[in-house]
């Protein structure tokens, strides 16, 4: 193994309030918002995109019309994993063969229900040749670096917004149990709710030809806040509770068309 060879990866990481599946997401679909804004290579950058197959480009346009490549995609996983060749040359002007590019890694970890943890790797750098010692040091620091920093900054202010929606879970129980266990169960988690964050109101309904399927309408002010109660710890001797009385089918709703009686207040 050369000198170069032995050069190290760099890798870093960042947590993000949001599902694997959105992260992933955000970080395909925004490139141009989470791009550092000095790492450029064509005047008055206007679009940063990933096409999001392997074999794609990621690729930014100027204003002039100019089209520049960074890279190709290697490999596309959603929502686990991205990989991109990177081609900076000297001076930090681009390369134009992927046979002179380090890769950039883009790993994402589910941490639970609605947190992920995003891993950025820098690996290959030898493959830059007597510059990658330079380019190891400009890259290398502590967690997150400039890159996953502002990538965390576009998730906060997206998902932010996205979870500004009100949402409705509707969830169907079908009890094995006595009814009256069932239900005393579903008042103790109904009292755990109550004191989420986020949480509005439920109602608990009994089919009347049917004694043993109910069904829970539970309105919550935002997807990130149910997430986040059922998240909890306490949350699991309820869950558990009423999964030894009933077998359950939670679904989940945005609210479309609201309706009320012409004369109430």
């Amino acid at each position: 193994m050369t000198e170069a060879q032995k050069i190290p990866d760099v890798r870093k990481t960042v947590t993000v309030d949001v599902p694997a599946d959105r992260a992933f997401a955000i970080f395909a679909e925004r490139p141009l918002e989470w791009f550092p804004e000095k790492h450029v290579f064509v005047e008055n950058r206007v679009s940063l995109t990933i096409e999001p197959f392997e074999g794609g480009r990621y690729y930014e346009v100027g204003a002039d019309g100019t089209e520049i490549a960074w890279g190709t995609v290697v490999e596309w996983n959603p929502p686990k994993r991205i990989v991109l060749t990177w081609r900076v040359g000297p001076h930090w002007q681009p390369v134009f063969d992927d046979e002179k590019a380090s890769f950039i890694e883009v790993d994402f970890e589910a941490l639970g229900p609605g947190r992920t943890s995003v891993a950025l790797t820098h690996s290959g750098l030898h493959r830059h040749g007597e510059i990658a010692p330079r380019i190891h040091a400009a890259l290398d620091g502590p967690s997150p670096g400039e890159t996953l920093a502002r990538y965390a900054q576009v998730v906060a202010r997206v998902g932010a917004a996205a979870s500004a929606v009100p949402v409705t879970l509707v969830n169907k129980f079908e009890v094995t149990g006595p009814a009256e266990q069932f239900e005393e169960a579903f008042a103790a988690t109904s009292a755990f709710f109550a004191a989420q964050p986020g949480f509005i109101e439920h109602t608990l309904h009994r089919r009347l030809d049917e004694p043993a399927s109910y069904v829970n309408i539970a309105r919550w002010t935002d997807n990130a806040s149910l997430r986040a109660a059922v998240a909890r710890p306490e949350f699991q001797p309820h869950s558990a509770a009423l999964r030894a009385l009933a077998v359950s089918s939670p679904e989940l709703f945005e609210v479309r068309l609201h309706a009320k009686a012409a004369d109430a207040e």
